[in-house]
């Protein structure tokens, strides 16, 4: 192995190391290694404790595969109970680091200032408004996963061999959310743009044909969500408050100039950047005005899309305004600094704008790097599992409540009915007094006594 060659693979496990770190250390508070977070423990460990890794592989979870998150989750059921939290958080984070690197790598076909391809891959484990909720979430992977399958649509690889790899992401990303769907648009441009397009065409049949499945696993045993009713008129003003504003103020102003000025300052937002994003794209080159087009039409689309699925409820709640919900806005804003990337990649003085760039974002990640996010107040999953042992222990135990949701049982998410022996352990987010318990981890007290 060369000498260039091994300083690229140097760098690229510090950067993944870097980077699967930082998301560990996010937020004040419990740390995202001591909590399990709702679907990873009440869903998908209890699956990977009870059941073959074909099993969950193939049951779907809300009404679709999540392959990634049961391929993540499948060997930290192996470990010992009290390292389940560790192993989540740092699983999740270091697929998250990982795709980050693809994107560094993917990036240089379309991108030429090496600030805007540090850009869009710093980006992906420094995102601001992915401290709330979706930081190191095995459950919240498939968001991310649909922005490695963004660029390795807009920019393939030109051998077969490329193209191989190029294939198993979109696969798997196309295999954990349907939604996925919503960044093939890119497979456009990536093949116009390709010498030899049909080989460039190899990972988009592959996702069609995911999606495929995806599709019929929908209709066989689809499982409904929807939290509140849609009002499609008010997915604009949505999209301009949790993407364009929130990707000027960052997440933890978000909420206080909202409460103030309402709606105004998202018009200004708006106005703002269409002008601006109109005179760049006039002085921008064939291949930027490409890349701005389709990302910020991926991004309209995933927030529209995915909310008006959701529903739309609570979302401009301005009395009570709040950052639940905060996972729809992850794919609209990391396409959003794409387009940003684009529309700046040639600017001159390169050094300039790339440092008024990294100005920026750097105070938005270092303002909400102090904010509260919904892990922040627990429960500790080791001192939980300390209490279980102790519950295990005693000679009478209480009788262990179910949770409301737990493994798939059927096509839908089921109750394991704790058995004589077991203990329910509660993950986050921990209900109030009062309130069923909705996620919780069931486990043997055989395990926890060994």
């Amino acid at each position: 192995m060369n000498r260039p060659r091994i300083a690229t693979v140097a760098a690229s496990l510090g950067w993944v190391l870097a980077a699967t770190w930082v998301q560990l250390m996010r937020r004040p508070g419990l740390r995202v290694y001591d909590v399990v977070w709702a679907e990873d423990g009440g869903v998908f460990l209890n699956q990977a404790m009870r059941h073959s890794l074909w099993h969950n592989v193939v049951t779907p979870h809300a009404g679709y595969l999540q392959v990634v998150a049961k391929l993540v989750v499948q060997p930290v059921a192996a470990l010992p109970l009290s390292w389940a939290a560790a192993g989540l958080a740092t699983g999740a984070a270091l697929v998250v680091a990982l795709i980050s690197l693809l994107v560094w790598f993917r990036s240089g076909a379309v991108l030429r200032s090496t600030w805007a391809r540090v850009l869009v891959t710093a980006i992906v484990p420094l995102l601001p408004q992915a401290g709330f909720e979706v930081n190191a979430a095995v459950n919240d992977l498939h968001w991310y996963l649909a922005y490695a399958a963004f660029w390795v649509l807009l920019a393939p690889p030109r051998s077969v061999r490329g193209q191989a790899g190029a294939a198993a992401v979109v696969a798997l990303a196309a295999l954990s959310d349907p939604l996925t769907a919503l960044v093939l648009p890119a497979a456009i441009v990536g093949i116009v743009r390709a010498q030899r397009r049909r080989i460039a065409c190899i990972a988009p049949a592959v996702m069609v044909v995911a999606l495929a499945v995806q599709g019929w696993v929908h209709l066989t045993r689809a499982a409904g969500y929807r939290a509140s009713e849609t009002v499609w008129g008010e997915l604009p003003s949505i999209y301009g408050l949790r993407v364009l504003l929130s990707a000027v103020t960052g997440d933890r102003l978000l909420g206080p100039v909202y409460r103030s000025f309402g709606l105004a300052p998202v018009a200004v937002a708006g106005v703002v950047v269409a002008l601006a994003v109109a005179a760049l794209l006039w002085r921008a080159e064939r291949v930027a005005r490409q890349v701005v087009a389709v990302s910020l039409v991926c991004s309209v689309a995933y927030l529209v899309v995915s909310v008006g699925l959701r529903g739309t409820g609570g979302f401009l709640d301005r009395a009570e305004f709040s950052l639940n919900g905060s996972r729809y806005a992850i794919v609209p804003l990391l396409l959003v600094w794409v387009a940003v990337a684009a529309l700046l990649d040639r600017l001159r003085p390169r050094a300039v704008v790339g440092g008024v760039v990294a100005v920026f974002l750097g105070v938005q990640v270092l303002s909400d790097w102090g904010a509260a996010g919904v892990r922040a107040g627990g429960p500790s999953w080791r001192a939980s599992v300390a209490a279980a042992r102790s519950a295990c222990a005693a000679p009478a135990r209480a009788p262990q409540p179910a949770p409301l949701v737990a493994e798939e049982d059927g096509p839908y998410a089921a109750p394991i009915t704790p058995g004589p022996d077991d203990v329910t352990i509660i993950v986050a987010p921990e209900p109030p007094a009062g309130e069923p318990l909705l996620f919780a981890v069931v486990a043997p007290c055989a395990e926890l006594r060994g």
